[in-house]
């Protein structure tokens, strides 16, 4: 590979480390940013320390550099998984893809138990149109009073589907 690849990918981790946790910016999908920062981590760092460039101090930048945000997308997983609540994450329901006024929007749901004082954590998140690989999010509620985990209320069915759409119409755009 060229010295150049090494460059962009050096300078495109950080950039884009820093637009996830920095902003309500990411990528479509619960999970997508954590296993896609693992993934462009091992790649980077493996890249930086399989070439060199011919200028030693701008190696020593670029592996110093990556070896920072390697640290903290491992730290932060690390310290994500020995949280006792962590756990909670694994039992995630996610509404993607929800049409709702000719826009795109994605709903997560997330389960918390007793102590948060809902149901859980509850946030919307918009796609756009025609590039469907990022989101922002523009709702995010704590205590959400709707278990969107059960299908059924007192023996009759629920579309979950419906209730996003409608939480969405009520909550996000009409208080746009």
């Amino acid at each position: 590979m060229k010295p150049w690849t090494q460059i962009l990918f050096s300078i495109f981790f950080p950039v884009y480390l820093a637009t996830v946790l920095l902003t309500n910016t990411s990528l479509t999908g619960f999970w997508t940013d954590v296993i896609f920062s693992i993934l462009l981590s091992v790649f980077t760092l493996g890249l930086n320390f399989r070439m060199s460039i011919d200028k030693l101090w701008l190696t020593m930048v670029l592996r110093t550099s990556n070896i920072l945000c390697s640290l903290i997308v491992f730290g932060l997983l690390g310290l994500h998984l020995v949280n006792p609540f962590a756990w909670d994450t694994f039992k995630l329901r996610s509404f993607y893809f929800q049409p709702v006024d000719s826009r795109l929007f994605n709903a997560y749901f997330k389960p918390v138990g007793a102590y948060a004082g809902g149901y859980g954590n509850f946030w919307v998140t918009e796609t756009p149109k025609y590039f469907p690989l990022i989101e922002w999010r523009v709702y995010w509620d704590r205590t959400v009073d709707h278990d969107f985990k059960d299908d059924t209320f007192e023996g009759e069915p629920i579309d979950n589907y419906e209730v996003v759409r409608n939480f969405i119409k009520e909550e996000v755009i009409a208080k746009q």
